[in-house]
């Protein structure tokens, strides 16, 4: 009897070890596929794609240094330097003595303008491979952005000792020796540069630009040419040769490569402005207005893009438009006394002599501020120490990346940053990609036979979330359900004909269903919100209508309207009540804040349904915007990280635009 029971016991063992085995096998090599994947992607430029494929990875083995560290390429590549940092750092936690990894996270420090940081990194790198000539040309660059040009070039020196054929050590080493004022030398490294690379543009550009400062206008000419020649989508080289074609007197042909420039990077605004100026220079006023109109978009804290539209205005007679300008400007900066004297020349063309004499006095006490004994001007501007602000005030937007680049980097796509909408269970044909799932929560996935409306075929149901779709949650699959409730499906209908009444009376029958009542409320606050936006446009276009037959001499004064939104935070918070879990009732909650500018109970309810829902990717991406309209710019990137690593490729876009 006891053998009988040692051999089943050692039999279960077996058993159970085959499985084993069997299981650790599966995921080694469904692993290793999704690893493949994700590298082919990267090979091909799909950062975002290639994500998902680490994304699955990490999933199947959250040990393994090569996921984190390929998904890091991957976010690095995206712009989103926050995420590649941590991806990095996990990469070291696991194999500390991956080079590749102190490497890429000392780089990514320094996009991030962590210089330590990055020599911090370069250094360990260092230690583990001091032969790396790549290694040696990072620090170098590093260097150059502490403006430690000799210590750069010492960096180039070593890269160069190690392989004397390097290109970028060239280029960089004549880049620094450019910055020690020593251009003759920094021409003949350059001239290196492009012999070891000929297909470099960036050695004929760089080559270029040096020979423009040494006034070799032909020269700088040749090389621009030919730079062209290599990457004819390249925005800056058209940037470089404007400002050659400039110094020669060749306005016509500066606007042409400024035009190119703006055809290929359309958020540009330095170029729309220097367009703005040629086009103000030649007396082309209403070419120039919309120019500068285009910069103010962009940049609309930008206070040289307001005092020269504003001397535009001026020069074609909108005396109350230029005003306008330079107000805005003293607005940015109160001691801009140029803004002040103009403004005050303004308002004595409008009649306002009081005004115009009381900004003209101002601006006097400014200038004699600046004129005093006690010292120099920069004494006025203490109160402005921090140098972030005049970035922002005096900086204008001007990322030069290729054309060929933006087709396949998401970060670059122009989007409009707008938050998410709301969420609701809407039917839809599609079905979800193979080994996705669509279970946010009980029934987020349901097929349909019935469905009791004008719709003659079944209907996959889902929550109206693009993240839905890349969500791989561990909930299983729900039941299948025969048939939708006639007065929900009437609701759907409704809501997606834009029969708002009705869709709130079918829903409202709805409230108290024991099953369907939670999408009931969840489409109803959506169709109530949706309405009451819907009645205030209408509100404001009749009162447009009536400002305009009163024929007024004036611009009005209209209060910025808020939309009635209690009916629908009501219903929400009775849904909360009931399920404080329901993570779709927090974002929704979350976006009627936002939209009534209650941005920190805002940033409450989206941080509620992440909470409860993790993969939430527009919860993310929405508390970002808010962050970022706050001011918190650090935790915004932080949350567009994630909600671009969860499936939304917009985040990437606005990762570019406020995160570098």
């Amino acid at each position: 009897m006891k053998k009988s029971i040692s051999i089943k016991y050692f039999l279960f063992l077996s058993a159970l070890f085959l499985v084993l085995i069997t299981h650790t096998v599966q995921a080694q090599i469904n692993y290793r596929h999704f690893i493949l994947a994700g590298r082919i992607d990267l090979s091909e430029e799909r950062f975002f794609e290639s994500i998902r494929n680490f994304n699955t990875a990490i999933r199947y083995d959250s040990d393994n240094f090569e996921a984190y560290f390929l998904r890091g390429v991957a976010k690095f590549n995206l712009s989103d330097y926050q995420g590649a940092l941590e991806d990095f750092s996990r990469t070291l936690e696991i194999h500390p003595l991956y080079v590749r990894a102190w490497h890429y996270r000392g780089i990514t420090h320094d996009r991030m303008s962590n210089y330590f940081d990055a020599k911090a990194d370069f250094a360990r790198a260092l230690e583990i491979d001091p032969y790396s000539a790549d290694l040696h040309i990072a620090s170098g660059a590093t260097s150059m952005h502490l403006n430690a040009f000799e210590a750069a070039i010492k960096s180039y020196d070593m890269a160069l000792l190690i392989n004397p054929r390097l290109s970028n050590a060239y280029l960089n080493r004549g880049i620094a020796k450019r910055f020690l004022e020593r251009p003759e030398e920094a021409l003949e490294d350059l001239d290196k540069a492009v012999f070891h690379d000929y297909f470099s543009t960036e050695a004929w550009l760089r080559r270029g630009m040096v020979k423009l400062e040494l006034e070799k206008f032909d020269d700088a000419m040749m090389d621009f040419n030919k730079a062209l020649e290599l990457d004819a989508q390249n925005p800056l080289v058209y940037f470089q040769r404007a400002i050659a074609y400039l110094q020669t007197g060749d306005t016509l042909a500066a606007l042409r490569d400024y035009e190119k420039v703006n055809e290929l990077d359309k958020r540009n605004a330095l170029t729309y402005y220097n367009r703005a100026l040629l086009h103000s220079m030649r007396e082309e006023f209403d070419v120039a207005l919309p120019l500068y109109d285009l910069v103010t978009a962009i940049n609309p804290e930008n206070v040289y893009a307001w005092f020269n539209r504003g001397i535009t205005y001026f020069q074609i007679e909108e005396y109350q438009e230029a005003a306008e300008d330079f107000t805005r400007a003293i607005s940015l900066f109160p001691d801009f006394a140029g803004a002040w004297i103009n403004r005050s020349v303004a308002r004595d063309k409008l009649n306002d002599k009081a005004g115009s004499r009381a900004d003209y006095e101002q601006a006097m006490s400014i200038i004699k501020a600046l004129n005093n004994e006690e010292g120099n001007p920069d004494s006025l501007y203490a109160r402005y120490a921090d140098s972030t602000y005049f970035d922002k005030i005096f900086a204008l937007e001007s990322d030069f990346i290729s054309g060929e680049s933006r087709k396949s980097r998401l970060q670059f796509q122009e989007v409009d940053i707008v938050p998410f909408a709301a969420i609701s269970l809407m039917p839809t044909t599609e079905k979800p990609l193979r080994g996705q799932k669509l279970t946010y929560f009980t029934y987020s996935e349901l097929f349909v036979s019935q469905f009791n409306s004008e719709y003659d075929k079944s209907f996959n149901f889902f929550l109206t979330t693009k993240a839905a779709d890349y969500f791989t949650g561990a909930s299983e699959k729900p039941a299948e359900i025969a048939a939708v409730p006639a007065a929900f499906a009437e609701g759907v209908n409704q809501q997606i004909k834009g029969n708002y009444s009705n869709a709130v009376e079918a829903y409202t029958q709805m409230i108290n269903h024991p099953d369907w009542g939670t999408y009931a409320a969840l489409n109803l606050s959506v169709v109530l919100a949706e309405k009451a936006e819907l009645l205030l446009a209408a509100e404001s276009f009749d009162n447009a209508i009536m400002i305009t037959r009163r024929k007024s001499t004036q611009k009005p004064v209209i209060e910025e309207q808020v939309a009635d939104y209690s009916r629908a935070r009501d219903v929400l918070h009775q849904l909360l009540k009931a399920n404080r879990e329901n993570a779709f009732a927090w974002y929704n909650l979350g976006n009627i804040y936002l939209q009534t500018q209650d941005f920190h109970p805002a940033i409450d309810a989206y941080s509620e349904a992440i909470k409860y829902e993790p993969a939430l990717a527009e919860a993310y991406y929405n508390r970002a915007l808010t962050l970022l309209f706050l001011g918190e710019n650090e935790l915004a990137c932080s949350d567009l990280s994630r909600a671009g690593e969860l499936g939304l490729s917009e985040a990437y876009a606005v990762i570019k635009r406020y995160c570098q």
